[in-house]
């Protein structure tokens, strides 16, 4: 994928204002003294008014640089296998950590905790915790998750469910102090390496749990990575009205691979290199279905699945090329370049 030049975010364009502003008034400032003072004012006491002024700048910049900007650092997206539910983890090696979904509830191994002691590390930090909706099979062990590991950051999509194991991770988010936030459609944000793109829900597009899924592109080392969570195509459709650039180097086929998600228009939109889904082994849904398995075919798109591969692990470098390996199963691993 050719290198894209990247907007600047609401952020950015807010400190850069501030920074113009903050440069006249410096500058209104310099011209102020200087007139003043030919005419009788302690010059040197203006000087040293403008320095401070300058010193103060210079490291107000630098400081809101170092925040706003991360220097390239090998990363890994892991698409961990949990049975019939959704678990993604990316990682870098600056230590940045991003988790969308945290498996089934009813996953006796509790799989998914085993996977994050291993790549995170008992009680290690999780930058931002996505639960794209609040289904059973994406939120099974959030509230597991809240309590054992340092969560900075959770993202939900603010449409209630009534399940207990609702409620449960409700409850663990506010012990937990971590921020909440219910990000929106056009809503983007920075973290380490990680740039995030919302994409889905949109406010008072459908109350439907599926489809207010938090969708997502997730862009790192000259790749990206399209989550959808459980939307249907009439989500696909509206974000395909709404945005032009959805290339990504990787596409999480939405639904765990359900027939109803990936549409032939969403699939050449993003244009993968590989497409990946999370579902279980011979589960009851049929997932992932031949119709949406054919129309992937079509774009001749290498698929993988955590049912026949187990976890799939994409590492990639500061450059953007990648290297796929699976626990298990069918298929070769894959290189390329973002």
């Amino acid at each position: 994928m050719a290198r894209k030049k990247r907007k600047l975010t609401k952020k950015q364009r807010e400190l850069r204002k501030k920074l113009y502003w903050s440069l006249l008034a410096v500058l209104i400032v310099f011209v102020f003294g200087y007139t003043i003072g030919k005419n009788g004012i302690d010059k040197e006491k203006w000087q040293e008014t403008i320095d401070s002024w300058e010193t103060r700048m210079t490291e107000w910049w630098n400081q809101n640089k170092k925040e706003n900007t991360a220097e390239p650092s090998p990363a890994s997206i892991r698409f961990l296998d949990v049975g019939q539910g959704s678990a993604t983890l990316l990682q870098s090696k600056d230590g940045t950590t991003i988790l969308i979904d945290t498996g089934r509830y009813d996953d006796k191994e509790k799989r998914i905790l085993q996977y994050l002691d291993r790549y995170v590390g008992t009680g290690g930090k999780i930058d931002l915790l996505i639960f794209t909706h609040n289904d059973a099979d994406h939120i099974g062990f959030g509230d597991q998750i809240l309590s054992y590991y340092h969560v900075k950051e959770v993202w939900m999509n603010g449409i209630d469910a009534t399940t207990k194991v609702y409620e449960r991770v409700l409850d663990a988010v506010s012990d937990s102090g971590a921020v909440y936030a219910e990000p929106k459609a056009g809503e983007e944000k920075q973290i380490g390496p990680f740039h995030l793109q919302v994409l889905n829900p949109v406010p008072d597009f459908t109350s439907d749990q599926n489809d207010n899924s938090i969708s997502a592109k997730i862009e790192v080392n000259n790749t990206a990575l399209m989550v959808t969570g459980d939307a249907a195509s009439v989500v696909e459709k509206n974000i395909l009205k709404k945005n032009r650039s959805l290339e990504s180097t990787f596409l999480l086929l939405g639904h765990h691979g359900s027939k109803y998600s990936s549409s032939s228009e969403w699939i050449r939109a993003v244009h993968p290199d590989i497409a990946i889904y999370s579902a279980g082994e011979q589960n009851v849904y049929g997932h992932p279905s031949p119709e949406m398995l054919d129309r992937v075919a079509a774009f001749q798109i290498p698929v993988y699945g955590t049912d026949k591969n187990g976890t799939i692990s994409i590492l990639i470098d500061e450059s953007g090329s990648y290297h796929v390996e699976t626990e298990k199963g069918e298929g070769n691993d894959e290189d390329g370049t973002g």
